[in-house]
């Protein structure tokens, strides 16, 4: 029943679509994908803009009650020739728009539709003004979804739920960089429950991890030539932050694991990138400096 009623919005704006061709011009819709790439389970970012040229303040609406309801933000997704059939209804509230302004919303396709799985997409937002005044489409964005290079996992107890987690990292290539990935799995059920990006890493030298006492994940991985970063991930998916390293002389960082179960960084020196990019800024160019003045 569902789909049935998630169908029938559809039809209803797409017969609305050519109703509205003489004042395309008056609301612009366009879509923008966060990235052209994503890994399996990371989130899918579409930010979609609608622009009022109507030459007024524009409300806009859902319209219904219920399960009825039609949202005025709706989007589509389709793998090849396939249309994906959506997990749940959109449903945003109202908004208005002045005259000549925009208004941008981002949603989040992965709790959407399926695109979890390694494949070609593409998607399409569809903005619908209330009381039968017409439907716009955007345009078309092409995105695709990989599953990158799995390089190590393990299984660990989660102390707040008692279930099994596991902890997988893969690295995934893209425009000559490559970047790191963390995925926090239920074991029992198989959902992934956390999948985010960790930073770029430079993957001649393999990422190093281990599990401590408290079965937080610690992640050790060269982020940039002589730069090394340090992050951590509780068994429920938090990330708990990252710290950053330098070699010290004659050694290169490490992960080490003590007695206690605790595991820390070995042979690195603490390194703040953003203090440094501070203290450049402060240090004023010769080029800025006032040309001499002779008398």
């Amino acid at each position: 029943m569902n789909v049935y009623c998630r169908i029938l919005p559809f039809l209803v704006v797409f017969g609305s679509l050519a109703c509205a061709s003489s004042v395309q011009a008056q609301v612009r819709v366009t879509v923008k994908m966060s990235k052209s790439q994503y890994v399996a389970h990371e989130s899918v970012l579409a930010t979609v803009t609608v622009t009022n040229n109507v030459g007024r303040d524009l409300l806009i609406h859902s319209e219904g009650v219920g399960p009825g309801t039609i949202s005025w933000l709706d989007f589509a997704v389709t793998s090849g020739r396939n249309s994906l059939s959506p997990r749940t209804k959109l449903n945003f509230k109202s908004v208005t728009i002045p005259a000549g302004r925009s208004i941008s919303k981002t949603i989040d396709l992965t709790g959407l539709y399926r695109v979890t799985e390694a494949g070609n997409f593409r998607g399409y937002a569809v903005v619908r003004l209330p009381d039968g005044a017409g439907a716009f489409k955007s345009n078309s964005v092409p995105f695709t979804v990989t599953k990158g290079r799995e390089i190590f996992r393990e299984r660990v107890g989660d102390p707040n739920s008692r279930s099994v987690r596991e902890f997988r990292l893969s690295t995934h290539s893209a425009s000559q960089k490559a970047s790191l990935y963390v995925h926090v799995i239920d074991v029992r059920t198989g959902r992934t429950l956390q999948a985010f990006r960790m930073g770029e890493a430079i993957t001649y030298q393999k990422p190093k991890a281990r599990v401590d006492r408290n079965n937080n994940l610690h992640v050790l991985f060269l982020t940039a030539p002589g730069t090394y970063a340090h992050g951590q991930v509780s068994p429920d998916g938090k990330y708990l932050g990252t710290e950053y390293f330098k070699p010290a002389p004659g050694r290169k960082p490490s992960l080490a694991i003590f007695a206690s179960g605790d595991v820390a960084v070995a042979g690195g020196v603490s390194y703040d990138p953003k203090a440094e990019l501070q203290q450049r800024a402060q240090i004023r160019k010769l080029s800025e400096r006032p040309a001499l003045t002779y008398r």
